[in-house]
């Protein structure tokens, strides 16, 4: 068959994950006193001295700290200092408010993942009196402020903040350049068309990121150039259908060439009804169909068994497939969480990923990841500039690529990665083009 040409997004830091074989997503380790087989690993902990294969985050923010140190190595990024470059999180909450505990958790989580990127963090914490007002005069600031990468409000706000305060209007007045978390609504639709930007929405990105690992190393897959397994032949069901979550990952699927079933949300099968036996039924028939699962449900109302708060249970879905989890709520004691499939499933699945561990340290990594490319696009033309400098090492990486997704010669791919490698140091292309190839091209400048 004839070489087809690819126009599409090539690079990333992906290739250099899947590479790694000290990188395995699956672990077997214990759990809340019970013992794991086939866990997807987000975070690859050190408990007890028990030491697990490395998991996403484990290998991604050293590797951008390794990074971030070589740019002195590199005489047009020499001049930028990742230390002086901020990620900024947002908190609006009064201390004593336990509405807000687990964001602040969450906050002080990703400020320190931040740091170990070789990136600085930055927390702007406001009481619950706070008027939109005010916000959007210091959002001004920080939109204008160079040395802030990214920047994102940790939602939902705390006391009469999250009454008041629209914070779908106040995330549409982040700039896009700055918008590492895909709150903006300009990023989730340019996210779901697939269109060229600057970010993505982290969790959905995490979730894609863990099962390409296991579709390329466990089921042969074809890597992409752009680093995301092809999902050609996959029946995946999205459950779910949250702005930043299910929604942009249903859209973004159909573009890795999957089959798409659902999204799945409350009105599924119900012809606008309350009729639960008519919806488990729908939503069996879809998820007994599906080769992957993302789930995105939450706590969620829907009560369609008895005897289980899960949405999923074991007779819902098929022998070997693959369950990617991104929900985690308390309920009952408060104190336990659970996602959305029933422990049972994970007997008959293929893979799986935890409640803690999985989605939740791969969505921060994402993020502190957007904060490192943030801080990249502020240097676009010293980018751009190492590129036209390392010419031959890019069209180089650029043609095995190629060749690899196109099972081709690298003779039939290299006009096609000239192609590519010109639109990447175009200064009339988006800069995300020239980031990518940053990113592809890293290890090999770091090998000399």
């Amino acid at each position: 068959m004839a070489y087809r040409e690819y126009s599409d997004r090539i690079g990333g830091i992906n290739h250099w994950l899947f590479a790694q074989k000290e990188f395995n997503h699956l672990i077997s380790r214990s759990f809340r006193d019970e013992n794991y087989s086939k866990v997807i690993n987000g975070s690859g902990l050190i408990k007890d001295q028990q030491k697990y294969p490395k998991g996403y985050q484990e290998m991604i923010i050293p590797e951008l700290k390794k990074r971030a140190d070589f740019f002195k190595e590199i005489p047009a990024l020499k001049d930028i200092n990742p230390a002086s470059s901020r990620v900024l999180t947002v908190l609006v909450g009064d201390k004593d408010d336990p509405k807000v505990a687990a964001s602040r958790s969450y906050v002080g989580m990703k400020s320190a993942t931040t740091k170990l990127s070789g990136l600085s963090s930055m927390v702007e914490e406001f009481p619950s009196t706070i008027s939109q007002s005010e916000l959007y005069e210091k959002l001004n600031k920080w939109n204008n402020d160079n040395s802030i990468s990214i920047l994102m409000f940790q939602l939902p706000f705390g006391g009469k903040a999250g009454e008041i305060i629209d914070t779908t209007m106040l995330c549409n007045r982040i700039n896009i350049t700055k918008d590492g978390d895909g709150l903006n609504q300009v990023t989730l639709g340019l996210m779901s068309l697939g269109a060229d930007r600057y970010f993505d929405c982290c969790t959905p990105s995490g979730m894609l990121d863990l099962a390409s690992v296991f579709l390329v190393r466990e089921r042969g897959s074809r890597l992409r150039p752009d680093g995301i397994a092809s999902f050609a032949g996959l029946e995946v069901l999205v459950a779910g259908r949250s702005e930043i979550v299910g929604e942009p990952l249903f859209n973004i699927l159909k573009r890795f060439d999957a089959t798409t079933l659902g999204p799945l949300h409350t009105k599924s099968g119900s012809g606008g009804k309350a009729d639960k036996e008519t919806q488990l039924k729908i939503y069996t028939e879809l998820s007994k169909r599906a080769d992957i699962i993302f789930s995105c449900m939450g706590f969620h109302p829907y009560n369609i068994h008895t005897g289980t708060e899960y949405f999923f249970t074991s007779d819902m879905i098929k022998e070997e497939c693959l369950i990617i989890d991104a929900s985690t709520s308390f309920r009952k004691d408060g104190q336990k969480p659970y996602g959305d499939f029933d422990p049972s499933t994970r007997a008959k699945a293929a893979a799986y990923t935890l409640e803690t561990g999985g989605v939740g340290p791969a969505t921060v990594t994402r993020l502190v990841h957007q904060g490192w490319r943030g801080m990249l696009y502020q240097n676009i033309d010293k980018v751009r500039k190492a590129l036209i400098n390392n010419k031959s090492s890019v069209i180089s990486t650029f043609t095995g690529l190629l060749a690899s997704y196109a099972k081709a010669s690298e003779a039939d791919a290299k006009d096609n990665a000239l192609k590519l490698y010109e639109r990447a140091i175009n200064h009339d292309s988006h800069p995300v083009h020239a980031v990518d190839a940053l990113e592809a091209v890293f290890p090999r400048l770091m090998e000399y």
